[in-house]
């Protein structure tokens, strides 16, 4: 059965269900390209290679969706099924924190892009200089 677009993938929640905590460093060819932390409703998702953000991102917006804004105003449903559930998601790219979905999102000026108070970008010079360079 293929999921819609518009529902939110259920592979957070499923990390938060079964794993406490934990650590996980994915190596490719001898190359680190991501660490994953889980502890305390937290999930700490930190791409050292940014192909890797590109993919996840693909997962919740449509290909032929180029603006950043609207990129972030899909991700929408699954940062408030996040948020709902009291779970939090940070993104980073080589430890830099970009965005944060869930519940410790705090956003400002992107909740009026968003519509939504459960996705913070934390770095829009980052997210864009990211973004940028995987198109």
């Amino acid at each position: 059965m293929s999921q819609k677009r518009s529902e939110p993938p259920q592979i957070p929640l499923w990390l938060f269900q079964t794993f406490k905590s934990g650590e996980i460093n994915l190596l490719t060819s001898g190359k680190e390209n991501l660490q994953l932390k889980i502890e305390n409703r937290r999930i700490s998702l930190n791409l050292i290679r940014k192909e890797l953000l590109k993919y996840i991102l693909s997962l919740e917006v449509k290909p032929e969706e180029t603006s950043i804004l609207r990129m972030l105003a899909q991700l929408k449903n699954t940062a408030e099924k996040l948020k709902q559930n009291g779970l939090t998601i940070t993104i980073s790219h080589k430890d830099q924190i970009i965005l944060t979905l869930g519940a410790e999102a705090n956003p400002t000026l992107s909740k009026l892009i968003t519509r939504t108070n459960a996705i913070q970008v934390n770095d829009l010079t980052k997210l864009i200089e990211v973004i940028r360079e995987l198109r």
